[in-house]
């Protein structure tokens, strides 16, 4: 049974290089770890990204024009940067769920977003905006 097992979990690691499987499961492990209280909300997210076909501009235009909650968004935003990498969307949906967050935390999140995608100066004025309302 040993050598099956090994025969199987060969085919599986092949796979995961071919199709980057694990990089989904991690997300996932991580979207849907200690979420009990939220579970309800993230499983509609899911459903409501599964609808909408792929994660594009087609996708985005919808969420923009239906703003959900704000964490729900918040989750959205995240999945853009953390997982798709694409800080653009990441940073048009962080703009339009800004009024609603704390002054210093949308600064903060938009330095972030900026600093990986290289602009630094951008960045460090975003993340200064954001320590002045804390220091005030």
């Amino acid at each position: 049974h040993i050598c099956e097992l090994q025969l199987h979990l060969q085919a599986i690691k092949e796979a995961d290089v071919r199709l980057g499987s694990h990089r989904y499961y991690e997300f996932f492990r991580k979207y849907y770890s200690g979420a009990t209280d939220t579970l309800e909300g993230r499983l509609d997210d899911l459903r409501m990204i599964c609808e909408g076909g792929s994660l594009n501009k087609a996708f985005l235009g919808n969420v923009l024009r239906n703003p959900l909650e704000l964490s729900r968004m918040l989750r959205i935003a995240d999945l853009f940067e953390e997982h798709v990498n694409d800080y653009q969307i990441a940073i048009m949906i962080t703009n339009v769920v800004r009024e609603s967050l704390e002054p210093a935390d949308a600064y903060r999140r938009m330095g972030i977003l900026f600093w990986k995608q290289g602009k630094l100066e951008e960045s460090l004025a975003m993340h200064q905006q954001a320590l002045d309302i804390y220091l005030k």
